[in-house]
């Protein structure tokens, strides 16, 4: 038996870093993909193929006993661990720790640009190996397996990235709550940077920037806060699309602003989502943490111009959309 499973990457569209001080976050997944085959096999054991974990510039290949890198290894690496322990769990809640399973992923998430590629192979990987042993779980309960796998491989997760991805559409998060917000269309393209910053590194940052001038930067979280608040109201409104993407777009804007303002941008950021404003986005803003990463753009109609302009600020432009599909098994054979 062999069982095909998949599961989207996502993007923060309003709240991060405020919602490090309990102030709410809007995720969505967004339709770029990872992909796993699972299968028995006769050995007892875990065996992974990954032939092409994306690191941008990079080619990785690995399997459970030869790893070959062509360059950065620790983030390839860092994705086996996801998946390892992906497979350990589903064993562990289907009592089969001595079944041998091999896994083989194809993703088209880059690694380490701040999408959500280590929880949607974790969230595959849990839905093609419960599958496989006929462990039947809701998407909420893969989103929890997720979590746990962050968890045992971070240290530390709000759980945001799983739940988002295998539920799909939209997540409003609020200190540890996630509500699931009607679906709409977003016609968005993703600017990739090419570099990453360190997540934990940008938050120690705004912690310091916060202790020594709290009167200057809680009244800028505060704001995010009230930003979200804003955007969740659009989500849920049953305004004209078009009224609804105009103020989602200054939302954006605005929210861009305020994380320049922390300092967590950089100069390549900005030029990207400067550069796709000029081509016509509605809004543009980092996603994620920032320092690098990615940016994204909300482009109706102007999406094959924003890309062009993304590239030519030197940065990697994805065409994409916003997945109402989270988890989803593809293909079960006998």
């Amino acid at each position: 038996m062999r069982v095909l499973a998949s599961a989207p990457a996502k993007i923060i569209l309003f709240g991060e870093h405020s919602v490090v001080y309990g102030k709410p976050a809007i995720a969505a997944a967004i339709d770029l993909r990872t992909y796993v085959w699972a299968e028995f096999n006769d050995s007892g054991a875990i065996k992974i193929e990954a032939r092409d974990i994306r690191v941008p510039g990079l080619t990785v290949s690995f399997s459970e006993d030869e790893i070959y890198f062509e360059s950065d290894y620790g983030r390839a690496a860092e994705v086996l661990s996801y998946v390892r322990q992906a497979i350990e769990l589903v064993r562990d809640e289907a009592d089969a720790n001595g079944r041998g399973i091999t896994v083989s992923i194809t993703s088209q998430i880059p690694v380490g640009a701040g999408l959500g590629s280590s929880a949607a192979v974790a969230v595959a990987t849990i839905g093609a190996v419960s599958k496989l042993l006929g462990l039947e779980l809701t998407k909420e309960e893969i989103g929890k397996l997720g979590h746990r796998v962050e968890l045992l491989v971070q240290g530390a997760s709000s759980g945001i990235d799983p739940t988002v991805s295998a539920i799909g559409g939209f997540i409003h998060y609020e200190k540890g709550n996630f509500e699931h917000l009607p679906f709409m269309e977003l016609p968005i393209v993703v600017g990739y940077t090419g570099s990453s910053g360190s997540t934990r590194e940008l938050v120690a940052m705004v912690k310091q920037t916060r202790e020594e001038m709290p009167d200057v930067i809680e009244p800028i979280l505060a704001a995010m806060g009230r930003i979200v608040g804003r955007a969740r109201d659009v989500l849920l409104s049953d305004l004209d699309e078009e009224v609804r993407f105009a103020r989602l777009g200054r939302l954006m804007n605005i929210n861009h602003g305020l994380l320049d303002a922390l300092g967590v941008s950089t100069k390549k950021l900005s030029e990207l989502v400067y550069a796709a404003r000029t081509a016509g986005a509605l809004g543009a803003k980092i996603t994620g943490a920032g320092g690098g990463g990615c940016m994204y753009a909300l482009a109706p109609e102007k999406q094959s111009e924003v890309a062009t302009a993304i590239t030519i600020a030197g940065g990697t432009p994805m065409i994409t959309r916003i997945s109402g599909e989270g988890l989803r098994v593809e293909e079960v054979l006998p």
